[in-house]
């Protein structure tokens, strides 16, 4: 008997109802874990187990009889984690942590290449075989390994050079003065897609920069003061720094005698 059920003597409604029902307790975790592990979203991986059964209720509808289920249900799993992935491109994702490196692994899987995620997740979460990944995603079982390869690496790299913030922030000074390796620019980049805090000191790093030089281009005379140029780029800077309403006149040129009246 073939493992998604025949039950002979039923009309062919009730036996259509009652092997559908075999297969969702038999194989609902599995759909839901992979879908989770594709799409880091519960919510989504709900929705996504229910298209699958509905999507294989339909297809038991229409007289196909998989000789390997779960195989079957993970390839419909997958074409449409596939749909919502490209969904979820175009609107922000909310991602769910219970643990710091389930935080840093959801993060790097989800900068994988749709087919490397896949095949990660079905051979590491799923514990697929080469030839059932193969199967899932349409190629050749050569694909698979250096699709694996490729996804281990990106892992491996993304969470060895996983950034804290305050690893960022000097990052990000370094940044401004291009002294920042091509690595060490990916690694920020990827830090700052996922915080927005250290994403805002980025942008007012730069902001202050383009402040500085704005003022820094106003001729030394311009200031109208006699200055010396020493003295000039204190001015600029105390300018910069909002030193506030104070008679620069006063606060840095030094003193003079007073003359004796007349």
């Amino acid at each position: 008997m073939p493992e998604w059920g025949i039950y002979p003597g039923m009309a062919a409604e009730q036996r259509l109802d009652r092997s559908f029902e075999r297969l969702y307790r038999r194989y609902a975790t599995h759909v839901h874990r992979y879908a989770y592990g594709m799409l880091r979203n519960r919510a989504d991986a709900e929705d996504v187990t229910q298209v699958t059964f509905m999507n294989a209720y339909r297809a038991l509808e229409r007289g196909d009889e998989p000789h390997s289920p779960l195989n079957w249900l993970i390839s419909i799993a997958h074409n449409v984690c596939l749909q919502r992935f490209r969904a979820a491109s175009r609107r922000p994702q909310e991602v769910e942590l219970d643990y710091d490196v389930a935080d840093d692994i959801r993060r790097a899987l989800g900068h994988l290449p749709f087919n490397q995620r896949a095949s990660i997740v079905l051979r590491e979460i799923e514990g697929r075989s080469y030839a059932e990944i193969a199967a899932v995603l349409g190629v050749s079982l050569s694909a698979v390994e250096t699709l694996i390869f490729r996804a281990r690496r990106a892992l491996r790299e993304q969470l060895e050079g996983a950034l804290t913030c305050a690893e960022a922030e000097i990052a990000i000074s370094k940044q401004l003065d291009k002294a920042l390796s091509r690595s060490e620019r990916s690694h920020l980049r990827a830090h700052l897609r996922e915080c927005p805090a250290c994403a805002t000191l980025a942008r007012s790093q730069r902001a202050q920069r383009a402040a500085l030089r704005s003022l820094l281009g106003v001729p030394v005379s311009g200031l109208g003061f006699g200055l010396t140029a020493k003295t000039a780029a204190v001015v600029v800077a105390a300018g910069a720094l909002g030193a506030g309403t104070y008679d620069l006149r006063h606060t840095i040129l030094p003193p003079t005698a007073e003359k004796p009246a007349p």
